[in-house]
């Protein structure tokens, strides 16, 4: 490969992340419709709390979405786990809330085994699991939403103006990117997706590293969950809101790992999730109606699966 000098390496990073020009594109364009509301901090506030509910949801499943699988438990683990949380927590105390991750590791090793040694299809089988833990989750609050005390200090401001939710991800995130970039973890899951019968006649155990990637994929939606669930409100959900099902899958995609696998990861997924949160808050400031912002939310999707599905996977940059 052809070494490049230091005077392109932020040219070929541009072309690398193309969504980082959109998200800049955004900024500027946002910047200059609403002066007076855009650039305030109450605004960027406002979608740094978005971009953390967005990374916490994607971090897991982008894992699993390198392979070429689909993982759609998270808001399941999320609504489920918060409804054992409230159970459980006059019983365990605050030790409660770590029924996240635990809830998260069983479920991801569940899926792996029943996805790869079962070939059930990964969409189908972990959208009938979230329908199944929504139920779980309506059946044991009784139809009501409960409000779980106590977990306040999670989210207790530390900085100004910046949510700590978001303070709480940043170690998350550090470790979803090294264990997809720097580990034999992420090679193998990279090379799973973009090949997988390369990948068996190279010797990697596909079985084995497909569970993993659904395991690693519900532990870290169980950790972001701990920080999610207060940072949601702390209570539990008993509808099933069709936009904490979707907008995450925005931000995979939208950040560059297309859906057939083979590139991307959560180091995208960041830009994604940023770009999606500046997108939807200079359409909130426009004033459109609420019905119009999920319109093109939905375009935007349908927008960056064809990208996606055209395998723009970028540049390598040494």
């Amino acid at each position: 490969m052809v070494k490049t000098g230091r005077a392109w390496y932020p040219f070929l990073l541009l072309v690398r992340h193309p969504v980082a020009i959109v998200l800049v594109g955004l900024v500027v364009l946002f910047s200059l419709l609403y002066p007076q509301r855009f650039l305030t901090t109450l605004n960027l506030t406002t979608i740094l709390k978005q971009f953390v509910t967005l990374v916490l949801f994607a971090l897991g499943p982008s894992m699993v979405v390198v392979t070429g699988s689909l993982d759609l438990s998270y808001v399941g683990i999320w609504m489920l786990g918060g409804v054992l949380v409230w159970l459980l927590t006059p019983v365990l105390g605050l030790f409660a809330i770590c029924v996240f991750p635990l809830l998260g590791l069983g479920t991801g090793f569940l899926v792996g085994v029943v996805h790869a040694r079962g070939k059930v299809p990964s969409f189908i089988l972990t959208l009938c699991l979230l329908v199944v833990y929504w139920g779980l989750t309506a059946a044991l609050s009784g139809g009501y939403s409960r409000t779980v005390k106590g977990y306040e200090f999670i989210t207790a401001s530390l900085v100004p103006c910046i949510p700590t939710a978001f303070l709480w991800s940043l170690p998350l995130i550090g470790a979803a990117i090294y264990l997809m970039v720097r580990t034999r973890v992420g090679l193998y899951l990279y090379a799973i997706g973009s090949n997988e019968e390369g990948a068996k006649l190279a010797g990697i155990p596909v079985e084995k590293y497909k569970i993993l990637a659904f395991t690693l994929s519900g532990l870290f939606t169980g950790l972001g969950t701990i920080v999610l669930f207060q940072h949601l409100g702390g209570s539990v959900p008993v509808e099933l809101n069709l936009k904490n099902v979707v907008w995450p899958l925005v931000a995979i995609v939208l950040g560059g790992t297309p859906l057939v696998g083979g590139s991307g990861g959560p180091q995208r997924t960041l830009l994604g999730a940023l770009t999606f949160s500046v997108f939807y808050r200079g359409l909130y400031l426009s004033l459109l109606h609420p019905e119009i912002l999920q319109l093109l939310v939905g375009i935007l999707l349908i927008v960056s699966i064809i990208v996606g599905a055209r395998g723009l996977r970028g540049v390598e940059i040494t």
